[in-house]
Order: C-alpha cells, then structure tokens, then sequence
C-alpha cells in the first residue's frame, strides 16, 4: 500500500503548547546545547527557543499524523468487513528529531531526542475500497486521534518516560481530503 499525505497537517495546539513547557520547563537543560548552536547561527537567545520550539513541534506533528494514519490503515486491509465506525489502539509510536551541526561537509556535532506517542483512533463515517485485502482507495472518513505525548529523552526505550500531554484530541480530519493512493 502506498499512501501520501497531500495536505501537511497543521501543528496542533496541544502538541505545541506541550514542545513549548519541554523546551521552557523541566527539561530546558537537555536543549541548551542545541540552544548555544542556535544562537551561534545568529538567531539571538529568543530567535533560537523560538525555532527550536517551531521545529520540533512541526517535525513530531508531521510524524505522528504521517504513522499514525498510514498504521490505521495497514490494520484496515485485514478486516473482512469495514464497518462505517472504526476504534483502533494503535502500538507505540517513536518520533524522534535528529540534530546536526555542520561545518562544510563534515558533522561538528549531533544529537537526538526521542518522544513516544500511545493513541487511540476513531474513524467514522468510513467507506473504503478493498482491493485483495488491502485498502486502496478512501471514498469518506473522518479521523479523530486521541494520544499521549512523552518525552523519551535520548533514550528511545526510556521506562520512564516524562509525560507531555494525556488523553488529547490532537487530530481531526477528514481523510478523502488528504489521502491519495
């Protein structure tokens, strides 16, 4: 199955609002040192929290919209019958953002941070069109996805992560829009 997302999906307040407290709260010490690059580039002290808020919060957005429908999806095609409402827990999700400073060609400096997202999604009003156990087309749906958002830190399998956001509406869409096969 091969699917793209046409429409880049928005940056949802709630994951922004989260990436924010991250970068300004409990955690800030983990990116001052990307903070210092940043400022070194010439964006100033809040240019620099200001991108690195922007970034991460778009990076993860775009990742958890991107895995979280094409997953949904995946796990459509092995149903013999698709009902016109949909309830999914989909596995653990983990986005992460790789930092690299460069000087040329060479990497001066890398880092990553891991975040793991658990989430539940509802689909409604569905039709799809099956083909040989595989959806490959979408004729209605709207997807709503409720997640909890964690921060893993440099660790992907954390046992503890620290928790961003619980429970939350973060997506809303309706899919005939923004798919195509």
């Amino acid at each position: 199955m091969t699917l793209k997302i046409q429409t880049p999906v928005a940056i949802p307040e709630e994951i922004g609002k989260a990436v924010n407290d991250l970068v300004t709260g409990s955690h800030q010490d983990d990116f001052r040192e990307i903070g210092v690059w940043m400022v070194r580039a010439g964006l100033g002290k809040e240019g620099a929290r200001e991108k690195l808020i922007n970034e991460l919060s778009a990076r993860i957005s775009q990742e958890i919209s991107d895995g979280l429908v094409q997953v949904t999806l995946q796990q459509l095609g092995g149903e013999r019958e698709i009902k016109a409402k949909y309830e999914q827990h989909i596995p653990a999700m983990f986005p992460h953002v790789d930092f690299i400073v460069k000087s040329g060609a060479f990497d001066v400096w890398t880092t990553n941070y891991w975040f793991r997202v658990t989430s539940n999604v509802t689909l409604d009003n569905l039709a799809v069109t099956v083909k040989e156990k595989e959806v490959t087309g979408i004729k209605s749906g709207i997807m709503q996805v409720f997640a909890t958002l964690a921060y893993c830190g440099h660790d992907r399998e954390n046992p503890s992560p620290f928790t961003l956001m619980k429970d939350r509406k973060i997506f809303d869409f309706d899919l005939k829009k923004v798919i195509t096969f």
